[in-house]
């Protein structure tokens, strides 16, 4: 018989009388409660014993709501804990500093009994749809990987130690040309597996991260202060390893964009990367940067093979479009990792394609608040 226990929340509230209002309404409700009388003690006892939420009011002696809150988000222990605030005061002077430190809600004093409960039920089921969330991204990652991962390392693995052996059983008898291309042949080889793990790696990030507040908004804030640059650098990296140099097409105007630069690059990479292998020699893509609307827009512009309407819809994990026609390497990871990290931070993606005439890929995010000149 599985026993069910009561969710625990913590009271942080200076007042005895609202403190001890909140404890006797939520108990009611049947719910745990824990009170401290101020910030401090807040910490004190969520470090000790993290509760499933806190609910703290913003104005108090000492450490007040909003400090207590960014201490609490600095600790791994206590940084996703659903974090409720109460103020007597307009909450929209408020909202803006509550909601960037992390808050979930805000409560106005007096309150409803009605609105207190039903916030606290609220953001019960918002962390359990998370948790499900989280699983569900779990079990894909791990449906996707049994049928993908094998037959991408099975092949270059296959290749590999056919070559190996060959190279132990006939390398006397082999002039050093021969032998430098079997090493040129396992060096092959072992990059494709190499960039097979990479990818697995990166898909496993994007999968994880939109549940990791607090890797997400270290992310954000630390941002890429020089984005241009490293979105064509990565540019100029991949035309210059298809050998096509000439073909792209650069027009950058500087912005710094609120997603480090790790995950930009990563994006860039897989949209970039799509545009040159689907997409013939002797053609351009074209890569711009830009601010709009307060946003940093990225625009990668092929003429390739396209995608139809439908196969832009079915964009997600693993999906490799038309290889029954075109024969490719590879996990098909490239424009889900691209629209999921995207979308991450706060992002919007973007694919325009028509079948035979090529494709229009626009990303958009969130400008990084600091000067270009520092």
């Amino acid at each position: 018989m599985k026993i069910l226990m009561a969710k625990q929340i913590l009271c942080i509230e200076d007042d005895t009388d609202m403190r001890s209002t909140i404890a006797l309404v939520l108990e009611g409700a049947g719910y745990q409660m824990l009170q401290a009388e101020d910030g401090q003690r807040g910490l004190e006892m969520a470090l000790k014993a993290p509760p499933d939420l806190i609910i703290c009011d913003i104005r108090m002696p000492g450490m007040d709501g909003f400090a207590t809150l960014q201490e609490l988000r600095n600790h791994q222990i206590t940084a996703k804990i659903p974090f409720i605030f109460l103020t007597g005061e307009d909450p929209r002077n408020q909202m803006r500093k509550g909601m960037n430190l992390g808050a979930n809600d805000f409560i106005m004093k007096p309150f409803n009994v009605e609105d207190l409960i039903k916030a606290v039920e609220v953001r019960f089921k918002e962390v359990q749809q998370n948790k499900e969330e989280a699983q569900r991204a779990i079990d894909e990652l791990s449906e996707n990987i049994t049928r993908s991962l094998p037959h991408e390392l099975r092949t270059p693995m296959t290749s590999v130690l056919g070559l190996a052996e060959l190279l132990m059983s006939q390398s006397q008898e082999m002039t050093p040309e021969e032998i430098k291309d079997l090493a040129q042949s396992l060096y092959d080889s072992a990059m494709r597996m190499n960039q097979t793990l990479e990818k697995f790696w990166i898909h496993t990030q994007c999968m994880l991260l939109p549940h990791d507040p607090t890797k997400l908004a270290a992310s954000r804030q630390t941002g890429s202060r020089t984005a241009h640059i490293n979105i064509g650098r990565v540019a100029e990296e991949l035309s210059d390893m298809y050998k096509r140099p000439q073909e792209l097409e650069k027009h950058l105007s500087p912005f710094a964009l609120a997603i480090a630069e790790q995950y930009l690059e990563h994006i860039v990479k897989q949209v970039v990367d799509n545009a040159f292998k689907f997409s013939a020699r002797g053609t351009k893509v074209k890569l711009t940067t830009s601010i709009m609307n307060d946003r940093g827009i990225v625009t990668v512009i092929d003429e390739g093979r396209g995608l139809s309407e439908d196969q832009i819809h079915k964009i997600n994990s693993f999906m490799q479009f038309g290889r029954e026609q075109y024969e490719q390497q590879g996990l098909g990871l490239g424009l889900m990792i691209a629209q999921r990290l995207t979308e991450a931070h706060q992002g919007t993606f973007e694919v325009i394609s028509m079948e035979g005439k090529g494709s229009t890929v626009t990303l958009s995010f969130p400008l990084l608040p600091v000067s270009l000149d520092n």
